[in-house]
């Protein structure tokens, strides 16, 4: 009886010893292990755990077994009955905000990579005390044919995964969650590696999100993170548009972050307030032969949401940088062993090892000094020169005398250091347009709204970019049903008389086409009256206008002609015929009645939007009508050179407006504000 309680009890011991070991495998799995790291931990053979694995996946439990090239890596999803999708969640602090920066393309083992940048960019965010960074795909340099010798100086998946975990920015207190991008996912095509995982495991500041895009929520904001994986199309805001055309009403998030187009641009369309993310890599082989323009730079993003957690704002300043260094990747070491692709060696050593002979190499040293020190032969010594040149580290042999000795490339170490926000000089400016004043759509009482606004924020400057009056066009028989004001005297008496007027405040402004039509039918000139009569606006030009503000040259451009499907196309046509030495820092352009800004051949451009609500032309071609205006904030260097810009864009909804049978537009009170009163 005695022996029998003693065997139950030794089974009960069992069973009991066999839940542990199971409850610890699961647990241990959760996050992503290699076999051999799992049987060590658990004291388990390798067959015993896969064993155990296919009992459990059997009983429902969701567990994801992949074979890599260093052997069986097991996840832990848990139950299968259960549901297990996961959510990346972000919480606004106690003002309601989120603050991140926005990054992508770092290309990490591409000689064109910008480490000292992306270092740079860490550097600024911990100075304003930004702790989440987001980057939008291609972490990594991906793996090149193998005719292609020139792109990476790390062609290997396990060497630039290393490579990564080694050197990505870390500073305390910041995170990175990030998706793969069309590169990245090579790595899992040809060696099938998901590297998301591999560096998620090693760096706990770095967090995988998921391949290609994400759906991720702060509070109960949406927002998706996309990285392309289509190719660039000239057309810069193209694939953003595309991307939100395909998007069901009930789908649209609140943002969309896009990764992988090397481009800066913000706009709002369709309701979704989207920022392409660009790159922080040089213009490479591949970009070149395909001619996408590459933009290099970040955003500093701000999510305001409301007491309930809803979406209320967005204000992002872009950081673009101008100069990139192509030789930057020398800057860095490789500390870590290639697996696959590994180049020659010598004595099978690993790439660390290779380096470590590099430090004895002095300029000027003979070779038979260095192959006596560490007795390895000539052909050896070829093989080390391929391995430095391999990692970036460039050591020539020459003749000199009877000698053959090492030659160094003497290399600058590349430190790039944006100055901080408060060594630059700060400019906010209100930028407005195409206020057609005459038309029975225009909105005087928004116009007033936003002066008012920009005198609360003590802006003293105004940008007015043409279409002043809504002018007179006698070869459209429907022009004078649309409008309430006929005629030069009419609406140039309307604008002097009812244009907002503040002490210290002063606009500058150009004419349209609109404002034009009044001298091409009588000759009669809408500036002379206005600047004659009001001392506060000042003319700059009939289409085009220039003004430096703090050393910064500003180009107002009103065009003619029609507007196109895709928003970024007519700017680029226009900056495109600006010659290099012409060029604005910003580029400010009315007339399309669109909201749209991007960076483009180093110019900041803006297409402005209207005062004034959709007229039956518009409405008759089909033609999008934003209406607002925007607030500008430039941090520009003594040299004028812009090293942020805040574009704050403000857009006002269909129930902001005044339709054409609502209140008398001819009665609406001028913003007066004199001597600091209302």
């Amino acid at each position: 009886m005695e022996e029998l309680r003693k065997e139950e009890d030794t089974n009960i011991d069992t069973i009991e010893n066999e839940e542990e070991v199971i409850n610890k495998l699961l647990e241990i799995i959760k996050k992503e292990k290699n076999i051999s790291e799992v049987s060590k931990l658990i004291n388990k053979s390798e067959f015993e755990i896969l064993g155990m694995l296919h009992t459990l996946i059997q009983n429902g439990q969701n567990i994801i077994v992949k074979q890599y090239d260093d052997g069986f890596h097991l996840l832990n999803k848990g139950d299968q009955t259960k549901d297990n999708k996961e959510k990346y969640t972000f919480h606004t602090d106690n003002s309601h905000e989120f603050r991140f920066v926005a990054i992508s393309d770092t290309r990490l083992g591409s000689k064109s990579q910008q480490l000292s940048i992306l270092n740079d960019i860490y550097k600024k965010a911990m100075e304003q005390g930004i702790h989440n960074v987001i980057l939008c795909g291609n972490i990594s340099a991906g793996l090149k044919p193998i005719t292609d010798t020139e792109s990476n100086f790390i062609d290997d998946t396990q060497a630039q995964i290393d490579y990564i975990v080694a050197n990505y920015p870390k500073f305390e207190g910041i995170k990175t969650y990030f998706i793969l991008g069309k590169e990245d996912t090579k790595h899992l095509v040809i060696n099938n590696t998901n590297i998301g995982k591999r560096i998620s495991e090693q760096r706990d500041d770095l967090i995988y999100l998921g391949n290609n895009i994400c759906d991720v929520t702060i509070d109960k904001v949406n927002m998706q993170v996309i990285s392309s994986r289509l190719n660039k199309t000239y057309t810069i805001s193209y694939r953003p548009q595309q991307t939100i055309d395909a998007y069901r009403s009930e789908d649209k998030p609140d943002i969309l972050l896009y990764g992988g187009l090397l481009q800066m641009e913000k706009f709002t369309y369709r309701g979704v307030n989207c920022i392409s993310v660009p790159s922080v890599v040089a213009t490479d082989k591949e970009m070149k032969t395909k001619r996408y323009a590459n933009t290099i730079g970040a955003w500093y993003v701000t999510v305001e949401t409301d007491d309930k957690g809803k979406f209320k704002s967005i204000n992002a300043i872009d950081s673009p940088y101008y100069v990139s260094n192509k030789e930057d990747y020398k800057g860095t070491t490789i500390n870590v062993q290639s697996s696959n692709k590994q180049p020659i060696s010598f004595d099978n050593a690993s790439i660390e090892t290779a380096l470590k002979t590099l430090k004895y190499v002095k300029n000027g040293m003979p070779i038979e000094t260095f192959i006596a020190k560490f007795n390895i032969s000539y052909k050896e010594l070829q093989g080390l020169l391929h391995i430095w040149e391999y990692c970036g580290k460039k050591i020539e042999l020459v003749q000199e005398g009877s000698e053959i000795v090492f030659k160094r490339n003497a290399q600058k170490k590349y430190n790039y250091s944006k100055p901080n926000l408060d060594d630059l000089t700060c400019t906010e400016i209100l930028v407005v347009s195409d206020t057609h004043f005459g038309n029975i759509h225009n909105q005087l009482h928004i116009l007033n709204d936003l002066y008012q606004e920009a005198y609360n924020r003590g802006i003293t400057t105004v940008l007015h970019v043409g279409d002043m009056t809504d002018g007179n066009y006698p070869n459209r028989p429907e022009n004078p049903r649309q409008q309430f004001l006929h005629g030069f005297d009419e609406q140039v008496g309307y604008v002097v008389d009812n244009y907002p007027l503040i002490d210290g405040m002063t606009t500058y402004y150009i004419l349209g086409s609109h404002d034009e039509s009044h001298y091409k039918n009588g000759q009669s000139t809408v500036n002379k009256w206005i600047s004659e009569t009001r001392d506060d606006m000042k003319y700059l030009g009939q289409d085009k206008g220039e003004i430096t503000i703090n050393k910064v040259k500003y180009v107002l451009d009103h065009p003619g002609g029609g507007s196109a499907q895709s928003l970024s196309y007519k700017p680029q046509k226009r900056i495109e015929i600006i010659e290099s030495h012409m060029k604005p820092k910003i580029l400010l352009i009315g007339h399309y009645h669109k909201s749209y800004h991007f960076l483009y051949r180093n110019i900041q451009c803006i297409q402005v939007p209207a005062l004034c609500g959709k007229t039956q032309f518009q409405q008759k071609q089909g033609l999008i009508n934003s209406v607002g205006g925007y607030f500008l904030k430039v941090w520009s260097d003594k040299n004028g050179n812009i090293q942020y810009m805040e574009p704050e864009e403000v857009l006002f909804e269909e129930k902001d407006l005044w339709d054409e049978c609502g209140k008398d537009k001819s009665k609406v009170k001028k913003l007066v504000i004199n001597k600091g009163i209302y």
